[in-house]
């Protein structure tokens, strides 16, 4: 038989393809990818309203009526999503790696980590860097900035560079004691006492907040948030609650699958979730002097408890929701969060703001400059994630394969 040859042409443009192409998410959980585009979605609105309202640098304006920035900061606990769907995750790689090979391989761990993290929030850190005129204490804290340690240094605008990787930060801090959990709960012999130790460390993160918070009292709403918001030692228990959920459905999954297909069942899981919902979205249910000690348990506790049962759902769950979720578009979108997360404040920054304040002088609705830089940052977000993702992250991740074998 004769062989037949490829045109090089054609050879070029599948190499193009092949460069171009994303390096998709892994896929063993579809629906999870349509919660990590919403969580996406919910962070860059809540920064868009911030923004535009002036507070992020400390000033109020007209901007936008007050009731609309109350009910858009209402959804802050897209990130807590975020951080159950990273625990989940970092949960998963690590179970499959003990229950393949019997053991934790850290080395390829910590490499997977570095390499799918590190370039693209060093390259966008270094970009800003050197784009702006750093402050005093902006160049004394740079050094911590790059060792992802934001959210233990102050986090004004005047103190870091990026201030949003305070999150990048508690969870790289996070998944440094990770393998030291695995090979803990792995040397344990019952999946109960396994279970017990979760739910023990995921109890530590309220009571933590709480001492801090019994014992730093009186509080306004600035000082409570920088003392238990951002810190990894009273941040932890939305990641531990994800570890937490890989155990149940990896043990427990095709159980729960049959319980949940009772509406019944579902239903119970729904009013959990939703009686969860009305805290977060009404602090002074138990009166304006009790507000802040609600937040000792809505930025973490209430948000892990309310995530659990709907997260579990899905993962074994069918149906139009499930369907929706997993859709391959939000598969894609979901590759290039990371990237929309690094780029998104500073779009806002120096693109979105000054075609707002111009628009707005022009009288153009408050309506449709909220809606229109939404979708203006939303679009340049995914545009810039694409580029990294392309030129950063790709190589990056070839180069991890290959010291990783």
């Amino acid at each position: 038989m004769t062989a037949v040859a490829i045109p090089a042409t054609s050879e070029k443009a599948s190499a193009l393809r092949q460069f171009f192409s994303l390096e998709l998410l892994d896929n063993r959980y579809p629906a999870l990818h349509g919660l990590r585009v919403l969580a996406i979605l919910s962070v860059v609105q809540i920064h868009v309203t911030y923004v535009l309202a002036g507070d992020f640098v400390g000033k109020r304006n007209d901007f936008l009526d007050p009731r609309f920035i109350e009910e858009s900061y209402w959804i802050f606990f897209g990130m807590d999503l975020f951080f159950m769907l990273s625990g989940f995750l970092i949960g998963s790689i690590l179970l499959r790696s003990l229950q393949v090979e019997g053991t934790q391989n850290i080395r390829r761990f910590y490499l997977r980590r570095i390499f799918r993290t590190f370039p693209s929030y060093w390259v966008v850190l270094t970009v800003l860097a050197l784009s702006i005129s750093l402050t005093t204490m902006q160049r004394a804290n740079l050094l911590k900035e790059y060792l992802y340690a934001t959210n233990f240094t102050s986090l004004v605008p005047q103190a870091v560079v990026m201030i949003w990787g305070w999150s990048l930060a508690l969870e790289e801090q996070f998944y440094l004691t990770v393998p030291l959990l695995f090979f803990v709960l792995h040397r344990l012999r019952r999946d109960a006492h396994r279970f017990a130790l979760l739910l023990g460390i995921w109890a530590l993160g309220p009571i933590i907040r709480l001492t801090i918070y019994l014992r730093g009292a009186p509080w306004g709403y600035e000082e409570l948030q920088r003392a238990l918001y951002f810190r990894t030692h009273t941040r932890f228990d939305t990641l531990i609650a994800g570890i937490l959920l890989v155990f149940v459905h990896q043990r427990y999954g095709d159980a729960i699958k049959q319980w949940f297909k009772s509406p019944f069942h579902r239903a119970m899981v729904g009013m959990l979730s939703f009686a969860c919902l009305w805290p977060l979205h009404n602090p002074a249910l138990f009166g304006p002097e009790n507000v802040l000690f609600v937040f000792v348990f809505a930025w973490g506790t209430i948000t892990s408890i309310m995530y659990f049962g709907p997260l579990l759902m899905l993962l074994g769950g069918e149906g139009w929701i499930v369907r929706a979720l997993s859709a391959p578009l939000f598969r894609r979108v979901a590759t290039l969060g990371y990237g929309v997360y690094l780029v998104h404040i500073p779009i806002i920054y120096y693109v979105l703001m000054p075609a707002v304040r111009a628009l707005h002088q022009q009288r153009v609705s408050m309506v449709i400059l909220w809606s229109g830089s939404l979708l203006a940052v939303t679009i340049l977000s995914l545009s810039i994630a694409y580029g990294l993702h392309v030129f950063v992250e790709k190589p990056s991740l070839r180069i991890r394969e290959r010291l990783a074998r």
